[in-house]
């Protein structure tokens, strides 16, 4: 593949059946056959707003022509139609393939394949005279190294890298052939030479104040940062490297700055942006020099976005006191830490109201990460109001907040969706958001993150526990969660009030009391949703005795009936103490029955309103029957018996996690040594079986 991308004449590749020419923008026509024998780039591009890239090969191209170089550029648009291509070739001094040869242009850039992340344009270098493609990243060589990298092959490339790295210093950095200095906010200069030694930040900036007019947030930490390094009396600098081209607008911003600054319209700006290849997607950024000169940390400006202004920990940027931050800032974390920023110290209520976060110090704060756009969102917004209500009544000292995760753009309908909720929220498009985002590491809409009232983290996400145990869930801490699930008896998985029974056949109410008095603490359920509930056999008390717990439709019936059901006399056979009770998730009476009809074991009647509270506690996902196991304490054994009586069949009794393993572990053993061919038949009649199970 590397020898056919590498070796072949692109001349050929240029020439069209029809085609055996190339344009100038002035219309003069040039015959491909004089590019035999020469040195030249195809340009693979499209126009677009960012003219950089374009401005500096026309610049290295003039260059190459005065010196009279071999060197030329062929253009290969990617415009969509001709009048853009047209705008865009005219600015360009050297050749292109014609707009109307669209065979050559989707030949060549199906050859070439992608654009890379860095460059959304391609340079491929090509030397005719020996018939190779000599480099396919040409731009990184011109945009770093100009005329000077030529002849852009990926030999000079590194030869340059490795010169540029050895010789790499804060002076050759900072220090140009007109200026060995540095001006401060008051307009003195500082030479260079005074921050040898130091570590040095160079701060990449656009001035994009904020919506007060002030300094932007990277800005207004950063500066921070400083002053507090500078307290502690570190050895540290920060020198702005200002992207603006506006005088006015640098002046004003360098003036509310305490570093230092490369003057305005330097040339030394952009040389530094090409060497560090950085594109206008990576600005603005931090990147830090270390007192040897050398590149220490390249994206400060991201651990700034994670920590705030406890990011000044990380110094002096060593490996030791990176891997060291997220603990610090763990244990430094505060309710203030997380929710104020400046002036914005409040979160809102209805019609207007600005709580001051110092309010909720000390209270459990429960952060709802939603969007208004989100199915999940919406469905669970009723349950976390009940559970609200619940904990406030038990504890006053608790409050949820509303992080809305989109803006006004991306989720026109979050200030609706706040107004349907009782608690507080962060306003919508509040730059605290990101933050938080950052902060806490979510990723994903309906995340409740709930912090305690030393302001510390109890958990990175509630809504699992909220969603199983409710409000008895409060507060949210390993503990308690292991407390819940403690307490949990079959009885009150499935007793609610005067509903204390599941049905056999012929309607017959199997009752839990009146067996639990002779099979107490024996029995082990299998709970089974598959368009119903599974439990216990005529005469049997389901209270003590683990069922499997299943729910699906009738249309999965036949399959069922042949799998399950098989499986599950031969584990009564095994041991009488075990049942299964199925919940119906059928949408009318006759579906239910029809498919009832056909189990051995016992069911939750249809419509009974304990389905509700047992598809809260037990979840479930997509793909229907859902099986559980109810051990014989009544606590719950596994969510996912499903994978393993797929696999194991009703080798898998009592489907407990040692079960499973010693399982595995003797395929495992019964495997090794079994030539692959044994191994894959083993393996697809696995896959064959879980299958089966997956999509009854």
């Amino acid at each position: 593949m590397a020898e056919e991308k590498w070796h072949y004449n692109v001349v050929s590749l240029l020439s069209g059946t029809e085609w055996d020419f190339l344009i100038r923008n002035n219309g003069e026509k040039v015959a491909i056959s004089s590019l035999d024998g020469r040195k030249f780039g195809l340009f693979l591009s499209e126009i677009h707003y960012d003219r950089i890239v374009t401005d500096d090969l026309i610049k290295v191209y003039n260059q190459l022509s005065s010196e009279g170089r071999d060197f030329e550029i062929v253009f290969v648009s990617c415009d969509s139609c001709e009048e853009t291509f047209n705008m865009y070739f005219s600015d360009m001094p050297w050749l292109a393939v014609p707009f109307a040869d669209s065979d050559t242009r989707e030949r060549l850039h199906d050859h070439f394949g992608s654009f890379t992340e860095y460059y959304p344009d391609l340079l491929v270098i090509y030397d005719a005279a020996i018939g190779m493609v000599v480099n396919e990243e040409g731009l990184r060589a011109v945009a770093k190294y100009g005329v000077n990298g030529y002849p852009f092959t990926v030999k000079r490339y590194y030869e340059l890298e490795a010169a540029a790295k050895k010789e790499q210093s804060l002076r050759s950095l900072l220090v140009s052939s007109s200026r060995d200095y540095l001006i401060s906010n008051d307009g003195s200069k500082v030479a260079v030479s005074d921050l040898e030694g130091k570590i040095v930040a160079f701060y990449f900036w656009f001035n994009i104040p904020d919506k007060d007019g002030g300094p932007d947030k990277l800005t207004r930490v950063l500066a921070e940062i400083y002053r507090k390094l500078k307290e502690a009396g570190e050895s540290f600098e920060v020198v702005l490297v200002p992207l603006d081209d506006n005088k006015s607008s640098y002046e004003q911003g360098l003036a509310s700055m305490p570093w230092l600054a490369i003057p305005f319209e330097d040339e030394g700006c952009e040389r530094l942006i090409r060497y560090f290849e950085l594109w206008p997607f990576h600005l603005p950024t931090v990147l830090v020099i270390g007192a040897d000169g050398k590149i220490m940390l390249k994206n400060y400006d991201s651990l700034i976005d994670d920590y705030g202004v406890l990011a000044w920990e990380a110094f002096p940027f060593s490996e030791e006191q990176l891997d060291l931050l997220p603990e610090k800032a763990r244990a430094a974390q505060t309710l203030e830490s997380l929710l104020v920023a400046g002036d914005l110290d409040y979160v809102i209520g209805k019609e207007g109201l600005k709580v001051p976060v110092k309010e909720l110090v000390g209270k459990t704060i429960l952060l709802f990460f939603a969007m208004n756009g989100s199915i999940w969102c919406q469905k669970f917004l009723p349950m976390l109001i009940e559970a609200y209500h619940k904990i406030k009544r038990m504890d006053s000292a608790f409050e949820v907040i509303y992080v809305p995760m989109g803006d006004m753009n991306t989720d026109p309908g979050a200030f609706e969706f706040f107004l349907r909720m009782p608690w507080l929220a962060v306003p919508v498009g509040d730059e605290r958001i990101g933050s938080l985002e950052n902060t806490l590491e979510v990723g994903y809409v309906n995340t409740m993150v709930v912090i305690g009232p030393t302001g510390q983290t109890i958990t990175n996400n509630a809504a699992t526990s909220l969603e199983r145990y409710g409000a008895d869930a409060y507060p949210f801490s390993g503990e308690r969660i292991k407390e819940v699930e403690m307490a949990q008896t079959l009885e009150s998985l499935l007793v609610a009030g005067d509903l204390d029974y599941v049905i056999g056949k012929e309607g017959l109410k199997v009752m839990n009391r009146a067996y639990s008095e002779s099979t107490a603490g024996h029995r082990r359920w299998l709970i089974y949703r598959h368009s119903c509930f599974t439990g216990s056999s005529e005469g049997a008390c389901w209270q003590d005795h683990p069922p499997l717990l299943l729910g699906s439709r009738v249309r999965y019936m036949p399959r069922i009936s042949s799998h399950l059901i098989e499986e599950y006399h031969k584990i009564k056979r095994m041991d009488s103490a075990f049942e299964v009770v199925n919940i119906s998730m059928d949408k009318d009476q006759d579906s239910f029955e029809e498919f009832f009809s056909g189990m051995p074991w016992l069911a939750l009647p249809f419509g009974d309103e304990r389905k509700k509270s047992l598809e809260r506690t037990f979840g479930g996902g997509i793909f229907l029957p859902y099986l559980f196991v109810i051990g014989p304490t009544g606590r719950i054994s596994t969510r996912n018996a499903k994978r393993s009586l797929a696999t194991h069949g009703a080798d898998a009794y009592p489907f407990s996690e040692e079960r499973i393993k010693e399982l595995d572990q003797k395929i495992d053993e019964m495997a090794n040594g079994w030539p692959e061919k044994r191994k894959h038949e083993l393996h697809k009649h696995r896959s064959r079986r879980l299958g089966r199970c997956m999509h009854l």
